[in-house]
């Protein structure tokens, strides 16, 4: 509206709302989990104020915040093209006094983070001026002006403009050392013993070691007790063996060409990059358990499956939990990423966008993008549109931090802040860890074929772990002779692996253990001789039939599903119980693995209802859009959980790919909209469906449904493509039903 004044017109305007999504339907139904939420306060009156009175010191200091990134000293070879950042310019907000005293109020340094709490209530503006340009353009830089969140927003200025940080100790300097001392020996070692061995070494990024050590120690600190990874190949062999203890004699038993599997088993095994191992890692007194898990080739397609198997772990730990347990108290999901990969593979996206999804978030996953600025021999420029390969988690408002990996004290400090923010918000964060690749994209390979003057400069450039310990000479931390043990002891651990190598016998209790001990792997011929009793009582199936299409009195149905679904099936269920459609049997197939101890869960585009309107295994009340799931009133200890998914074939196969490998004890189950869209996730059919348990004797008990139907629809709709199931079934004992 408009007030008439005898001087001006003054345009009265109400703040605009905030835009809300809608409220999903089935927030009441099993299953739905979402994370805590937490919120800073938002200013105060006097902050407001003196945010009025300082608005240009306000502007620049916002200016830092959006565009310091692009002024920051990122790039450990200094290759990357860098422009001058006008925004930063303080004569552009008239700013020039450099004397001038400002109150800080709502402006700049308000502290609430894990730093102490030491800032100032006012400084020179030349103070302000350093202060920023420390901040937000050194070896750190920060992205999280995209942020929708105020609250979120907030937290970040507090967390990263401290005026004090905390130090790290001459213990935590030493550790770092010793991490990055013999994860350089380690890749020496390799490369003069298994000359000919391609082994992806992380020689030029092994500040990633420091890194993940740094988030091992923190989840154990804070009581995660599991945390789940994927990774690809870099460096895949320095974590195994330097931070998840996997034995190395182990591994050059198989760098020797013997299999990392026990004798006797049916699998072929796989190649070194993709090796694992699972410990229990002890920190100050306190564990946490690490599961690297199995990956193939094709980079990122483990994404989802990591996901998924967190996801799993979750939902075992909450049906068991206090109440006061949340999404992500206790199982955390780290994926380490390659640069080009992470820009280039549309899994990415895909899985990105399952995140904050309540039936398929575990309360965020730390990303860590070891950036090499080159794709095997691809450039930046020529592998991406955007300016960083990390603005693909933008779509998810995920912040971002860039380090330089060059300076491993900081990139443990951006850590602190990573594991502080997912713990706060459980929320995806991403790190981009910006180094090198000292070899080609493996050690066999030329890279100054296609990158002469990256490459150059590489081969004239000291190693991470030298730099890194000629600043701890300098500061008097350790001496020469106390570094040169470190890298003696390392190195005569590695000469007593490879001594043993050949004797190594791989432990027998490989497969099917933890979860899975008490399952046989078994052969047709046996099942014939055996049987397998699949029936339930007759009395009881009529039970679980009626219960099934009983919504409730609170629930008002629609009418055409009332007369042709609900009626339908009591009707049927009334007389002989014969000729049941496929809706109704399967309805009875959950509900007696239910009474049976066993949780079901089933995901998919549009699985609640069924593509074809079949299904109604949830159903919407006419008047207030509540769902409920009639089956999980039948047992108070097992549940049906309907995960209606995302439009997306690859990334949610691969998360119910992981979710089924956590236990036997859960039917987990992925249909396809239509069955012959299963081609959509083709590369988890083939890298982990098919073939995971061949590999990796990791198992699997995911069942799909593939629906399709001769309705004239299209080639698209017809056959479900039945013959590449066949094709992919193993002659020789037929394992994988159809």
């Amino acid at each position: 509206m408009f007030r008439q004044s005898t001087k001006k017109i003054i345009r009265v305007v109400n703040p605009p709302s905030r835009l809300l999504r809608r409220s999903y339907h089935d927030d009441g139904v099993y299953g739905y989990r979402v994370a805590k939420e937490y919120k800073m306060p938002d200013y105060n009156t006097e902050e407001l104020q003196n945010r009025m009175k300082y608005g240009s010191l306000l502007r620049m200091v916002q200016a830092y915040r959006t565009h310091g990134h692009e002024g920051a000293k990122l790039d450990p070879l200094d290759i990357m093209k860098r422009k001058e950042v006008l925004a930063l310019k303080p004569e552009r907000y008239g700013l020039t006094n450099e004397n001038e005293t400002y109150n800080l109020a709502g402006i700049v340094h308000v502290n609430d983070s894990i730093q102490e709490n030491t800032g100032k209530e006012e400084a020179d503006f030349k103070t302000i001026l350093n202060h920023l340009q420390s901040v937000y353009c050194g070896n750190i830089a920060y992205e999280f002006m995209h942020i929708p969140s105020a609250s979120e927003r907030r937290w970040w200025y507090h967390a990263v403009e401290s005026w004090e940080k905390p130090q790290l100790s001459t213990e935590q300097k030493k550790r770092i050392h010793a991490i990055l001392s013999k994860s350089e020996v380690f890749d020496h070692f390799l490369g003069k013993k298994f000359p000919n061995i391609k082994r992806y070494g992380l020689e030029g990024a092994e500040s990633m070691m420091v890194a993940l050590d740094r988030l091992f120690a923190l989840s154990a600190q804070n009581d995660i007790k599991d945390i789940v990874i994927g990774m690809p190949h870099r460096g895949r062999l320095n974590l195994l063996c330097d931070l998840l203890e996997y034995p190395y004699q182990a591994l050059f038993h198989k760098m020797k060409g013997f299999s990392e599997l026990p004798e006797g088993t049916f699998a072929s095994g796989d190649v070194i990059s993709h090796l694992i191992n699972n410990p229990t890692l002890k920190y100050n007194d306190k564990n946490v358990h690490v599961s690297l898990l199995s990956n193939p080739s094709h980079l990122e397609a483990i994404n989802p499956v990591v996901m998924g198997k967190a996801r799993a772990k979750q939902t075992d730990l909450l049906a068991s939990a206090e109440t006061s347990c949340n999404l992500g108290d206790k199982v955390m999901c780290i994926q380490i990423h390659g640069d080009a990969a992470f820009s280039g593979q549309g899994v990415v996206m895909e899985s990105l966008g399952l995140s904050n999804l309540s039936h398929y978030s575990s309360g965020g996953s730390i990303h860590i993008v070891v950036n090499n600025q080159l794709g095997y021999t691809t450039p930046a420029q020529n592998a991406r549109s955007s300016a960083y390969c990390s603005d693909i988690g933008k779509m998810i408002n995920a912040p971002v931090i860039h380090v330089n990996g060059d300076h491993p004290e900081d990139v443990a400090k951006a850590l602190d802040l990573v594991f502080e923010y997912r713990n706060k918000f459980r929320k995806d964060i991403i790190v981009d860890l910006m180094c090198y690749r000292r070899w080609g994209h493996n050690e066999l390979d030329e890279p100054a074929f296609t990158q002469p003057s990256m490459y150059n400069n590489i081969r004239h450039r000291t190693s991470v772990p030298r730099l890194y310990e000629e600043k701890l000479f300098n500061e008097g931390v350790i001496t020469n002779a106390q570094a040169e043990e470190v890298r003696d002891a390392h190195t005569k651990a590695l000469d007593t692996g490879l001594q043993g190598a050949e004797a190594y016998v791989p432990p027998s209790d490989y497969h099917l253990a933890h979860n899975w001990q008490g399952m046989v792997h078994t052969t047709d011929t046996h099942l014939e001789k055996q049987g397998v009793d699949t029936g339930f009582d007759k009395t009881q199936l009529a039970e679980i039939g009626k219960l099934s299409v009983t919504p409730g009195q609170d629930i008002k149905i629609h009418s055409r599903l009332q007369k042709y679904h609900i009626d339908a099936r009591l009707k049927k269920l009334a007389s002989s119980g014969e000729n049941l459609d496929w809706a109704t049997a399967e309805a009875l197939a959950f509900g007696s693995l239910l009474k049976e101890g066993y949780d079901v869960r089933i995901s998919g585009q549009d699985v609640g209802r069924g593509t074809f309107s079949q299904r109604h295994a949830m159903f919407v009340c006419q008047e207030s859009e509540r769902a409920i799931i009639p089956l999980n009133q039948l047992t108070p200890n097992t549940n049906l959980e309907v995960a209606n998914s995302p439009l997306s074939e690859f990334a949610v196969l691969g998360f119910e790919y992981g979710m089924s490998m956590e236990t036997p004890k859960r039917l987990v189950m992925w249909e396809a909209q239509f069955g012959d869209f299963f081609n959509g996730a083709q590369i988890i059919l083939d890298t982990f469906v098919s073939s995971g348990e061949e590999k990796w004797l990791r198992q699997s008990g995911l069942v799909m449904l593939l629906p399709h139907g001769q309705d004239g629809a299209g080639p698209e709709h017809s056959s479900s493509r039945i013959e590449r199931f066949l094709q992919v079934r193993k002659e020789k004992n037929k394992r994988g039903k159809l």
